[in-house]
Order: C-alpha cells, then structure tokens, then sequence
C-alpha cells in the first residue's frame, strides 16, 4: 500500500526542470554549483562523509565515542528501550542538521532524495534484522496541510524505492498535539505524543519486522509513542519486531573535528 505522494508546487517543477542548464547553489553554503554537485559544494560533502561514518549504537542511534567499546552505550545503559533496532544516516550535527531543517521547514525538496540515499546506505550495513515493511510517521492531518507534505513519508518512498521496499500507512494521528520543538524535556515529549497514535483497522503484520521511518529522533518519544501504537494491535496481527530508521539522530556526544 503506497502513499500518494504531495504535489511539488509548479515553482519547484519548474526550478527542477531548469537545473541541468543553471548552477545552483549550495544548500549549506550557499556558493554557487554546477549541477553535477547537485546541491552540495565538495567541501561540504567531504564534512558529511566524516559525519555520516561515525560510529553508532545500532539499538538507540546514539553515536559512540572513542571508549563506548569497553564501557558500553549511555543510553542503553539507562534506558529501557521499545525498539529492536534504530538506524540512522547520522548525527544531527552541522551539515546534516541543516539538511533536515531545509527539507522540514524551506521545502527544499531535492534535499529529501540525498538523505534517501544515505538512509538506504545504513540499512544495507544493519545487524542481522529483517526488513519487510516501512511505515512513516504520520503528521496530524491540519499539520500535514499547514506544511504542505510530511517528510517521513518522502523519506519512506525514496527508501522503499532504493531497496525495493513496500510502504503502508499503518499509524494514523489521533489528535493534534504541540511540536515537539516547544516541549522543553524529555519527560514533555512523551506526555505530548501519549495515545497521539493509533493503528488502521485492516492491517496484518504478523511475522512481519517493520521499520517506522522519520526525519529525527531526539529523545526517542515520537517514535517510542508511534511503536506502542503497533504493539497495540491485536497478538494474531502484530508485527515480529519493530524497528525504526531516521535520518539523523541527536545527542550529546562530542564529535572530534575532522582535522584534529
């Protein structure tokens, strides 16, 4: 079962049509490419790169530093976590933190496709955990038209595209709740999102391993509320696992520069 995918506005069309004739500019930099760069200068690229490899835990998405090896991961440590798995494109840091603000709030829509692309990439490296269905993480309806299209969802194609995988709208919104980014703890997240969840009636994903799919994960509380929705459904039609993939993942950990 297939979203129907929003509409570009006839702007962004016309800006596609145009773009192997016209350099565009970076979307971190703003200098201007040619449209083999496709949107990013080299320089940014050879940041992301370094960003995009940097090691993490596989369970919470939350990046490794230098001695999580032999100490283990903080946040499974403390944490008792709802998901299998949880991978990622990388850390909501620099380039790629701006990357999703452009796609979530500029509808910079050629964005969406690169992160595809790299969120695809972490799931042909994931531990031994099928992947059989991807859902994306509903926006509220009124949202959903006030922003004109959910990211998730633009996310999910372009991953159910590049690993020929099948999308279903399993998760709808029950109820309009605040943005996450005016809650101020992690403890107001998941207030905000509690019950904000429900599954469709006619699903079945018994023995399936399904993938919730968003933009980011910050303290895990969209998806947390979003994977309690799926363990709701009825034993004889819930899913093997749950797991989720997000494009990046924020957190405290401190990431050397590159050159250091």
């Amino acid at each position: 079962m297939r979203l129907p995918r929003p509409h570009a506005p006839f702007l962004v069309v016309a800006r596609r049509l145009a773009s192997p004739f016209f350099p565009e500019s970076c979307w971190i930099t703003g200098a201007g490419l040619t449209a083999a760069e496709q949107g990013l200068s080299l320089a940014v690229r050879r940041k992301l790169e370094y960003l995009l490899n940097w090691p993490y835990c596989f369970k919470c998405g939350l990046t490794l530093g230098p001695h999580s090896q032999t100490a283990g991961c903080p946040r499974c440590a403390s944490r008792s976590l709802t998901l299998r798995c949880l991978l990622r494109a990388g850390p909501l840091h620099g380039p790629l933190a701006s990357m999703v603000h452009q796609l979530k709030f500029r509808r910079q829509w050629g964005i969406a496709p690169v992160l595809a692309d790299w969120m695809a990439a972490a799931c042909r490296h994931r531990p031994n955990v099928p992947m059989d269905i991807l859902i994306p993480v509903p926006l509220h309806p009124v949202r959903q038209w006030s922003r004109g299209f959910n990211q998730a969802a633009e996310l999910a194609h372009g991953v159910g595209d590049r690993l020929n995988l099948p999308i279903a709208q399993v998760l709808r919104r029950r109820r309009a709740t605040r943005p996450q980014t005016r809650t101020q703890s992690a403890a107001e997240r998941r207030d905000n999102l509690r019950g904000a969840f429900a599954a469709v009636d006619g699903f079945d994903l018994a023995g399936r391993h399904v993938w919730l799919v968003d933009d980011v994960c910050t303290t895990g509380a969209t998806l947390h509320a979003a994977a309690g929705a799926l363990r709701a459904i009825p034993r004889d039609r819930r899913p093997a696992s749950i797991n989720a993939l997000v494009a990046a993942v924020a957190d405290d950990t401190p990431i050397p520069d590159q050159h250091s």
